[in-house]
């Protein structure tokens, strides 16, 4: 009988942060007399994103959709003050289309959890635009702890992670080139364009990231956007290489560029024939592949001595 493996069980550091932050909202939060500390929870926690970017981005959308739940709810509190259900039906029904359009489709859940608990709110303990105000200020208390605790907290630096992706991108060349020259077989191209994906995911969220060292970040992501340029010529190469029909013979200056990489072609397996169009095509991506893999192998071993 065979046995799954499952993964390790592993928390990570923004696991941490999150209980963190959820702890802390919760103690300034329940300083307030009229608060409702799970306001500041779900705060905490909508807020602590990967990204400080993206952070900006959850606490300024999910302020604007409190605004809007707490809003709409004081209305429908007025329009129907004696058939709460009707209002909260009917509301929810128009709300969330809005949602979209205003930009706040993100904040749905909780634009919809605060005018439901406007409009269940009991009249006998305060006005509802009171309770609305304080749903605001229990919802504000989380999101800025979540995301000081965020910032304050080894902010998500993706730099050490790029670098290693472009590497294993190199690393996986060799034995592509090998397969196609020595043995005649069409590598596989789905990898390849599966890890420069990656990479231009990963590069891009650097680069959106403001902060922390906001001007060297900046320099550094125009540097790995040279990187990864390098990295998709190489790609280009590949897929030229492997779009012949007919493969050409490397010359002999090819073969000892590719000795360098452990890629050894005999002389039965590189013989010398007269030049054709099919040599000429295939020592022109054959260079332009490894002109590309210098490059890019000279700029990371730069970029390592630069990290933020």
């Amino acid at each position: 009988m065979s046995h799954r493996s499952h993964p390790p069980y592993r928390i990570g550091l923004r696991t941490i942060k999150t209980g963190l932050a959820v702890i802390i909202a919760l103690l300034l939060d329940t300083l307030r007399p009229s608060a409702i500390p799970i306001f500041a929870a779900i705060g905490a926690i909508v807020v602590m994103s990967r990204t400080l970017s993206d952070a900006i981005t959850a606490a300024t959308t999910q302020l604007a959709g409190i605004t809007c739940g707490a809003l709409a709810g004081c209305l429908f509190t007025l329009l129907f003050p004696n058939d709460r259900y009707v209002a909260i039906g009917l509301g929810l029904i128009l709300l969330i289309p809005i949602c979209h359009p205003l930009r706040i489709g993100f904040a749905v859940p909780l634009t919809c959890i605060v005018f439901v608990s406007v409009c269940l709110y009991d009249p006998t303990h305060g006005t509802p635009v009171a309770y609305a105000m304080n749903r605001f200020l229990d919802t504000s208390i989380g999101l800025a702890v979540g995301f000081s605790v965020n910032f304050v907290i080894k902010p998500y630096n993706n730099h050490s992670l790029i670098l290693r992706l472009f590497h294993e991108y190199l690393e996986s060349y060799p034995s592509a080139l090998s397969e196609l020259l020595m043995h005649g077989h069409y590598p596989v191209l789905s990898p390849f364009e599966t890890k420069i994906r990656h990479l231009h995911d990963e590069i891009r969220l650097f680069s959106e990231q403001p902060f922390p060292h906001g001007k060297q970040r900046k320099e550094e992501a125009a540097y790995l956007e040279g990187c990864y340029q390098l990295a998709e010529k190489m790609y280009l190469a590949l897929s030229a290489l492997c779009g012949m029909d007919t493969l050409g013979t490397p010359c002999q200056k090819s073969c000892e560029r590719l000795s360098a990489l452990g890629i050894t072609l005999s002389a039965a397996e590189a013989p010398r024939p007269p030049l054709d169009e099919n040599n000429t095509v295939l020592n022109y991506h054959l260079n332009t592949l490894l002109d590309a893999r210098s490059f890019l192998t000279e700029l990371l071993n730069n970029a390592a001595s630069k990290q933020i």
